[in-house]
This record gives structure tokens, sequence and C-alpha cells, in this order.
């Protein structure tokens, strides 16, 4: 199942493009005039636990887009049914303080907007079986490619 949100504020949009995969979401959040791959934001809903991976760019420094994901992530992760990959990318050129700040404030509105779309779902999520017996050390987990 997918779905699309965007806000716009401060002359720029951002937009949240999700997909639900089972009791998983995915969300890729860009917006402004150059939307990339700036961090990526996983949560882990068994261990409550948050990481983050961020990627730099042409000038040599971490993206920030880490603040924008972290926040969506925190608003969100309550309402989630299982574990969350959030990639975020969002980029204006000559951006304003006034640009900057309304970030957070679409990044709250889009997190509003999911979370309704979420708390909506109707859906019949599907437990895995585990019954083929084997075990990890029976399995070669790291096989050898070939040439």
């Amino acid at each position: 199942m997918e779905k699309l949100f965007q806000v716009t504020q401060a002359n720029y949009t951002c937009q949240a493009k999700v997909i639900m995969e089972n009791k998983d979401l995915i969300v890729d959040i860009t917006g402004g005039n150059v939307p990339h791959l700036g961090v990526i934001v996983s949560y882990d809903h068994k261990l409550d636990k948050t990481e983050e991976i961020k990627f730099y760019s042409h000038n040599h420094h971490a993206h920030k887009d880490f603040y924008l994901a972290e926040r969506f992530v925190d608003d969100i992760k309550e309402v989630l049914p299982g574990s969350l990959c959030v990639t975020a990318g969002v980029h204006v050129d000559g951006i304003s303080k006034k640009q900057i700040e309304a970030a957070f404030t679409m990044m709250d509105d889009l997190a509003k907007l999911v979370r309704q779309w979420l708390e909506g779902l109707d859906q019949d999520y599907v437990e895995p079986q585990y019954t083929t017996g084997i075990k990890d050390q029976d399995v070669d987990l790291n096989p050898q490619k070939e040439d």
C-alpha cells in the first residue's frame, strides 16, 4: 500500500512518499528544488531504538536532514505496528531562516497526516511463520560469490 502526502510553506513543498509493507513503514521525505538522499533514520519497533546514517554532500559536510527525519520518526513511532525506515533529502537553494524553520513545521504536518492515515488503516497484518526447523548454524549465511 502506497500513499503520497505533501505540504507547502515558505514558498516550497515537502512530501512524504509512504509505503506500508505489512506492519513496517518505509517513508521517503523530499522537498525543495533539489530532492536527494541525505540521511536514513531507522526505528526498530521491538527494541524501541533509532539509528541514523548520514550521507555527505558535495561540500564534504554531512547532510542535516537527520533533524527532519528524527523529528518525523518521533512524531509517528507510537502508532506504528512495526518498524520504520525514513530517507530524507530536502534542499532549497539559498534557503532563508524562515524556510529552515518552516521545514520543521512541515515535518510536524507530514507526520500528522501519516499518523491519521495509519490510524485509519484497517489492516490484517500477517505474522510470519518460522516452521522450517533450520537453524543458523545449519545454513551458510555468507556464501562466497562465484566469479
